[in-house]
């Protein structure tokens, strides 16, 4: 439910209910309503009362009662219901949100939704095919008025609160009528799910549900069970009542549920995708192509201008290459391929038209008839708007905003895309899309458009922030113990938590894989990505637990040993972590990586010829790397061999030095007694740390212990400091 501009109470009756304090609930909502003076919702708060003492005064006398949950239950959603009625009256008069000047808007309006319904039907059959072929000007007003209609009966549906059972009548009628437009059908679906969204109406969700179960249309039929889902999802802190719940376990008998369910709940977890695309393509793709746009400029300056000469030239292909473009194509390819919604940034500029202006329009299916449509491409455009209409790719506000942007563009342009779609290239359209009409799309493929649809309203309407974003937060149906069944089986929860897994949702996808442990035999890749999740998340305890049963598993998994071992090694326990390593490298002797932590264990360990005989290992297995030398400079000067600590600090400083390399090249000379030569190195180490002064210091003070047993006086050492500040005056 969404809150407005009338305080904090409705939160605090919300909390009350969750944490079952009825009473307390039951006050604060009659204080709440006073100000309205409706006697009406005195009546109701207090027959709820009522029925909640009667309730608890058999609960305790000891009365054996089977229906108390139920009971329970129906008191807390009428807590709700009037929690919400008030609510709404309150913001009713005042409140700038578009809901309630639509709703204001309705109240001054004589007609009811049945006889809008009425006059739609009617005019419905005015607009006879042979009226709008003849494209007269009665035909054209006709369609105004008919589109008008729709948008009335979509915000008259979308602000209807409670669904009283006549309008509720009248949807159904809407949405069983033959004559009807399929497209109409589906934005009443919409006209549901926003009202929902406002307030929760179960009448609504029952009507969602029915349309699923009984559309002769599939897409109707999955757009009804995407809505309903979310509204659930959104609402879960009031479902479900035991009369949904029987209503579920009956569609899993008598509908394709269980698997459109699922395919249901994948689009929704691929719309946490959306903005790591758009972000992808604004700072990755798009920087990327702008650099090499002068690269670009010269080749063609050298005779390259003709289009398709320069699409086939191998220097052209070869520049995207070396850019690194082309990989970034093929991975934002394979994430539409993967049902990622690629098109959200490139078509979110393009949602200024007056068209989107209006609420009903965004969700507006994208048909031909259209008068925005029409105006827009005109008759000689006819062959792109089918292409935009048959198109797999686009959701329909995307086709509008193509569409639309389409009418901009200047005449000449226009009749040069018309060009290059002659009578051939037509065909193959026509082809095409009778084609694609022919085949029913799955049900992820019909939720995946439709769920853009309601991501884009949500995400780039330019009111939205007078709506409650039900994308806001994860859509994690997995929430919803009811939907368990559907949700946690052996087929359903690899898929789910290999994508999360995949796309970094590791806290997510630590759940679910939990949840694939507890319905699987013991696995021991499972318990590898469990482990790897928890360490990603930081909890490198948790994850040791999970690698454990790894090893139990599969003990001479490599990747297991390592991921042991750095476990151990981040939780200051080298012992244990050189345990695992010199397990593993038993295995790889050769393994620099694994040589390199053998050493840093036993440098933690302060086994200074350990360490040091490992990490010249690594120099001489790698004489062409330098990453030995950092590790051999610290080690030797901590072991208290300063000469051949300062060789290899002197090569490290060839090396790309950081500030901590300048720091520890000054504790060597502080170490060997020469003063000036270590503030001119600490020097360095300020002027290459980020945070100045303050970073060397800090860095400074915590090798206090390494400097005092390399045999500088700790007395000397706060001197040191100061003698630099002055020095850097």
């Amino acid at each position: 439910m969404i809150q407005h501009s009338t305080g904090n109470l409705p939160a605090k009756i919300e909390n009350y209910v969750a944490q079952k304090r009825l009473r307390d609930a039951f006050g604060l909502l009659r204080h709440y309503s006073a100000s309205l003076g409706d006697w009406r919702i005195t009546d109701r708060i207090d027959h709820l009362e009522q029925s909640y003492s009667m309730m608890l005064r058999y609960a305790i006398d000891g009365v054996d009662d089977p229906s108390r949950d139920e009971i329970y239950s129906s008191i807390v959603r009428g807590i709700f219901e009037i929690l919400d009625l008030v609510t709404r009256n309150t913001s009713r008069q005042k409140s700038p949100a578009i809901y309630f000047s639509t709703l204001r808007y309705e109240d001054l309006q004589d007609d009811t939704l049945k006889s809008l319904v009425d006059r739609y039907l009617a005019m419905l059959s005015k607009l006879s095919l042979y009226n709008i072929a003849a494209g007269n000007a009665a035909g054209a007003t006709g369609v105004k008025e008919k589109e008008e209609l729709e948008r009335r009966i979509f915000n008259r549906i979308w602000i209807a609160y409670p669904l009283s059972s006549d309008d509720a009548a009248v949807v159904s009628s809407i949405l069983s009528g033959e004559e009807v437009p399929a497209y109409f059908k589906e934005m009443v679906v919409s006209a549901l799910l926003l009202g929902l969204l406002q307030y929760y109406d179960e009448s609504r969700l029952n009507i969602l549900l029915d349309i699923y179960q009984t559309a002769s249309s599939r897409v109707i039929a999955v757009r009804a069970l995407s809505a309903a889902l979310m509204a659930m999802y959104v609402n879960r802190s009031r479902v479900p009542s035991s009369g949904l719940l029987r209503r579920i376990e009956a569609l899993r008998d008598t509908t394709p549920w269980h698997n459109d369910v699922k395919e249901v709940f994948l689009e929704f977890i691929r719309t946490r995708d959306t903005e790591r695309i758009n972000r992808k393509m604004q700072e990755e793709l798009l920087p990327s192509m702008l650099k090499l746009r002068p690269d670009i400029a010269r080749r063609m300056k050298g005779g390259m201008t003709d289009l398709p000469d320069m699409e086939e030239n191998p220097e052209w292909q070869e520049l995207l290459d070396k850019s690194g473009i082309t990989d970034k194509l093929k991975e934002l390819t394979k994430m539409q391929e993967d049902g990622g919604d690629v098109f959200m940034m490139t078509f979110s500029n393009l949602k200024y038209f007056p068209f989107f202006s209006e609420v009903a329009n965004w969700f507006m299916p994208f048909h031909m008839e259209h008068s925005a449509v029409k105006d827009a491409l005109g008759s000689e455009l006819a062959s792109i708007g089918s292409m935009v209409a048959s198109s797999p790719f686009f959701c329909d506000g995307d086709k509008y905003s193509f569409v639309l942007a389409l009418a901009s563009v200047p005449a000449a342009q226009k009749h040069m895309m018309l060009s290059q779609f002659d009578a051939q290239r037509i065909n193959e359209l026509e082809l095409q899309r009778s084609t694609l009409a022919g085949d029913t799309p799955s049900a992820g493929a019909i939720a995946n458009k439709y769920v853009q649809n309601l991501y884009r309203f949500f995400k780039l309407y330019r009111r939205k922030g007078d709506f409650n974003d039900p994308f806001s937060l994860p859509l994690n149906l997995l929430q919803l113990p009811f939907l368990a069944p559907d949700l946690t089986d052996v087929e359903t929860l690899p898929v789910v938590s290999e994508f999360y897994f995949k796309r970094g949702y590791y806290e997510d996808a630590a759940h679910v894989f939990g949840l694939l442990a507890e319905v699987t035999p013991p696995d021991a890749q499972i318990y590898q990505k469990l482990g790897y999740c928890r360490a990603k998340l930081g909890d490198n305890a948790g994850a040791l637990e999970y690698y454990k049963q790894a090893e139990l598993l599969n003990g001479e998994s490599l990747w297991t040993l390592r991921r042991i071992a750095n476990c151990y090694k981040e939780l200051d326990n080298p012992e244990m972590a050189l345990e695992y390593y010199r397990r593993v490298e038993a295995k790889k002797p050769d393994d620099l990586g694994v040589a390199l932590s053998i050493g840093h264990c036993y440098l933690e360990l302060d086994r200074y010829d350990d360490a040091l005989r490992y990490y010249f290992k690594v120099e001489f297995l790698d004489d062409k790397s330098t990453r030995a030398w950092r590790p051999i400079a610290w080690t030797s000067f901590v072991a208290g061999d300063f000469e051949q600590s300062r060789s290899y600090y002197e090569k490290v400083l060839t090396d790309h030095p950081s500030a901590a390399d300048y720091l520890n090249m000054g504790h060597l000379y502080l170490a060997s007694g020469s003063m000036k030569e270590a503030l001119n190195y600490y020097g360095l180490s300020v002027d290459n740390d980020s945070e100045g002064t303050e970073g060397f210091i800090r860095s400074f003070k915590s090798d206090v212990p390494r400097l005092v047993a390399a045999g500088v006086a700790e007395s000397l050492l706060p001197l040191v400091i100061d003698a630099l500040l002055y020095s850097r005056e």
